[in-house]
């Protein structure tokens, strides 16, 4: 009696853990998806800010509420979910422009920005002022453009117009497929 008692619980344990290893089977491909080194950011940083220079000269300061990075093989890249504030500086350490975004990613292979929804840049020494949503700049070219529909704001006349090209400080710029009045002063 003893020793059938003893086989009963034998049996139920050995029945329990040929279940256990049945129902507890992982597949080696969704966990390698689920924990790829690809998919996960290097790092995560809340209010980041920071500054460019050249020459000892402060040119762009930019502050971000969140900035995660991620190092692919394919493509690295920063993202700002929550939007960037960057302000551009001129040789007396003024600031000349500012870019402000709801979304930015920064490639960093290309050196190149890219900001999306709500995008606002304005030259504080005009007063003109873009609106967008997306925007290109090349860091290396100092150059800001995009394809999409821009809205010009200046002093006298309100342009918009499909595609946008300007250095970084927007001092000098072209609307691509131009609408709008414009004001013509006779000299």
């Amino acid at each position: 009696m003893k020793n059938k008692y003893f086989l009963s619980i034998i049996n139920i344990i050995l029945i329990f853990i040929g279940v256990m290893f049945v129902s507890c089977k992982n597949d080696i491909d969704v966990v390698n998806e689920i924990t790829k080194k690809n998919k996960l950011p290097t790092f995560d940083v809340d209010n980041f800010e920071i500054y460019y220079s050249d020459s000892g000269i402060v040119k762009v300061k930019i502050f971000a509420p969140k900035f995660v990075r991620y190092e692919k093989k394919i493509k690295n890249y920063d993202e700002y979910e929550k939007g960037i504030n960057v302000n551009f500086y001129n040789h007396s350490k003024k600031p000349e422009s500012k870019l402000t975004c709801n979304y930015a990613r920064f490639f960093s292979d290309d050196n190149r920005w890219e900001a999306k929804f709500n995008v606002v840049v304005e030259n504080n020494l005009t007063g003109e002022k873009i609106n967008t949503e997306q925007l290109f700049w090349d860091v290396k070219n100092e150059r800001i453009y995009t394809e999409k529909f821009v809205k010009i704001t200046t002093k006298d006349e309100i342009l918009w117009g499909e595609g946008f090209e300007s250095n970084q400080d927007f001092s000098e710029y072209k609307i691509i497929h131009l609408a709008g009045t414009i004001n013509i002063k006779d000299k």
